[in-house]
């Protein structure tokens, strides 16, 4: 929600420090961040056995459903024994699990191809031009520089505002072509409402300079509409 990135070789010497568990959450980085794709513990550089339990989603940047736990085989097992999910839970179907190894194979270039390393760069290069352009059109932007996911602030100012950013917001994007999430209370605290875009390795400079120039048009629209009421 944030576009943040955990400062993990921190977390990690913590841990060590007062010898707890550590468990990881890599729903929207693995696949996005690492020249590979595997997430945070490779964009930081750090030993994957230090993450007792690594978690993440196949829908992203697999484009797949359902999602993944790993760890030592003794925490694999047991919570195989103990969760909901393996005990009452449908096991995933052959084409998604194809699509997924497939997906790997292309990230970590056993496809014979350089596209995953090509494409890992790009989406990078992608977040930080689009992060900075938003920022030298005046917005604020949350979360870290190299994020895929940019949260564009939009606050509240009044209760009008907050009901134009969640509804009428959204659909003028659509008259642009652009379609976005927009996120307001009680998901995010109730001054700071946002609208998140999800980058990919596939946009173009063109497209990311089109859709920041329609927000500029669509947030003056709305903001000096508002401000008349």
């Amino acid at each position: 929600m944030e576009g943040t990135i955990v400062n993990l070789p921190e977390f990690i010497k913590i841990k060590k420090k007062y010898e707890t568990y550590l468990f990881l959450d890599e729903a929207h980085s693995v696949g996005a961040l690492g020249p590979t794709g595997r997430g945070v513990v490779e964009y930081w550089g750090c030993n994957p056995h230090d993450i007792d339990i690594m978690m993440g989603t196949l829908t992203k940047s697999f484009a797949g459903a359902g999602g993944y736990m790993g760890g030592t085989k003794a925490t694999i097992n047991h919570i195989r024994g103990c969760s909901a999910g393996p005990c009452y839970g449908a096991a995933m179907s052959p084409p998604i699990i194809a699509q997924v190894l497939r997906s790997m194979k292309v990230m970590l270039g056993e496809d014979g191809t350089d596209l995953g390393a090509r494409k890992a760069i790009q989406l990078l290069r992608n977040s930080r031009y689009f992060r900075r352009r938003l920022k030298q059109m005046g917005f604020l932007i949350y979360g870290h520089e190299d994020s895929p996911v940019v949260p564009l602030m939009t606050f509240y100012i009044t209760k009008v505002v907050l009901v134009s950013i969640k509804n009428e917001f959204s659909r003028r994007t659509l008259q642009y072509d652009v379609g976005l999430v927009a996120v307001g209370y009680p998901a995010t605290p109730l001054t700071k409402a946002r609208v998140r875009f999800c980058l990919s390795a596939d946009h173009t400079k063109e497209q990311l300079d089109y859709v920041s120039k329609a927000y500029v048009t669509i947030f003056l629209f709305l903001y000096s509409n508002n401000k008349e009421e």
